[in-house]
């Protein structure tokens, strides 16, 4: 998130050729650092995918809208189900793929999600202890997708930034638009981890149903969500725009304010 935001601030800079040397040089490191951390961050995933197969089996199997279990398990490139999103209508796998993805090798056994619904049965009683598969199987590929293409374009600034002069790029003008990809990969991450839990609050222990308070009217949930909304949406409208001013400002500016307002927090000129 942060390489982006420099990135984008940046270029902004560099299009319109103010303080160039200085923003090359912060667009270079913004691309080495985004770059290091987006592969990290894809190594990490990997391991918490390894987690989430160990201790909440079923949400990693209606991520991959994987339905019944096989040894070795595909892996879905595209699923497309029916209107109520509990049957597969058509499929592109690629073979044993999953498999890895879950255990490091590519004959591991994976269970499906029918058969971890009949588990949850017996040992939870009767219920539907499927996740919407629909939102799980979306949220993860975008997450996914946005995340490549931020490995991507990284990787290019990199290069591009070793191979010459990029003051004068087209495509720059394109790069501060791209600060919306961290958030939509973070956006898309939470609602899979949310969702993905469900019908659990806390997995296996507290399903949602069962942990709302008896004392809460919906008066009382309306007037808390409006109060959240309010204060929320206010310090992110502040925030917004003292972001944009200080971006826009540039480092002379943005140091002079600095230098100037330094004496007063220490009580003075003298």
């Amino acid at each position: 998130m942060a390489a982006f935001l420099i990135l984008s601030v940046s270029a902004y800079h560099i299009i319109r050729k103010q303080n160039v040397d200085f923003f090359k040089r912060s667009f270079n490191i913004a691309a080495v650092t985004g770059l290091i951390a987006s592969v990290l961050i894809f190594l990490g995933g990997h391991t918490m995918g390894q987690y989430m197969y160990e201790n909440q089996p079923m949400k990693f199997a209606a991520i991959e809208a994987h339905w019944e279990t096989s040894q070795p398990a595909d892996f879905s490139i595209i699923t497309i189900g029916d209107l109520s999103g509990k049957r597969e209508v058509w499929s592109w796998r690629m073979p044993a793929v999953l498999s890895f993805l879950a255990c490091n090798n590519f004959d591991c056994k994976v269970t499906g999600v029918n058969e971890l619904q009949a588990q949850a049965e017996q040992q939870y009683g009767a219920g539907d202890y499927i996740p919407l598969m629909v939102v799980t199987y979306w949220t993860f590929r975008i997450m996914m997708g946005f995340g490549f293409v931020m490995m991507g374009l990284t990787a290019f600034f990199v290069w591009a930034n070793m191979r010459g002069d990029i003051t004068n790029a087209k495509w720059m003008k394109w790069v501060p638009a791209m600060l919306i990809l961290p958030y939509l990969a973070n956006a898309s991450g939470w609602i899979l981890t949310e969702m993905g839990r469900q019908p659990w609050i806390v997995y296996g222990l507290l399903k949602v149903q069962d942990a709302v308070s008896p004392n809460l009217t919906t008066l009382d949930l309306l007037i808390s969500l409006i109060g959240y909304t309010v204060v929320y949406g206010s310090l992110a409208v502040a925030m917004v725009k003292l972001m944009v001013k200080y971006a826009k400002a540039g480092p002379d500016a943005a140091m002079h304010e600095s230098v100037d307002v330094a004496p007063a927090l220490v009580g003075g000129d003298d």
